[in-house]
């Protein structure tokens, strides 16, 4: 398993269809994202407190760096059956005046294929986070 700490602006995705990446417009020079995150009306850190509260509760789920001052985490989240693992990586950021954005990059470890598992499971996170702090309208 690879558990080095991602950089979002440079971020190079595999060409296998096993990542789902979810990234605010300019942020990754080299990655196409996925889908387009909210802004929340809070701080990045505030933001950050929101989305652990949502996935720290999931199962199977291991938080293997929090990087607080950085305001960036990753996971470990094993699939029920086989155990696999699948990474996840978060960077909280500042968006706007007064907002906070997040880029999320969800990825398989094994095969070539996730079934849409890296898609569904960050935007159901999302969909949490969203009914914890409205977003900002855009």
């Amino acid at each position: 398993m690879s558990l080095h700490r991602v950089e979002f602006a440079t971020l190079v995705r595999p060409k296998t269809p096993n990542t789902f990446l979810m990234a605010p417009e300019g942020l990754c020079q080299a990655a196409k994202s996925d889908h387009e995150p909210p802004t929340f009306a809070v701080t990045p850190a505030k933001l950050r407190q929101a989305f652990l509260s949502v996935v720290i509760a999931e199962p199977r789920l291991s938080h293997t760096l929090a990087d607080e001052p950085q305001l960036y985490d990753d996971f470990v989240v094993r699939s029920a059956l086989f155990r696999f693992p699948d990474l996840v990586s978060v960077q909280f950021l500042a968006h706007g005046k007064k907002g906070a954005t997040l880029a999320l990059y969800s990825r398989s470890v094994y095969g070539r294929s996730d079934l849409g598992v890296n898609r569904r499971r960050s935007l159901a996170w999302l969909a949490k986070v969203r009914e914890a702090l409205k977003p900002v309208a855009t």
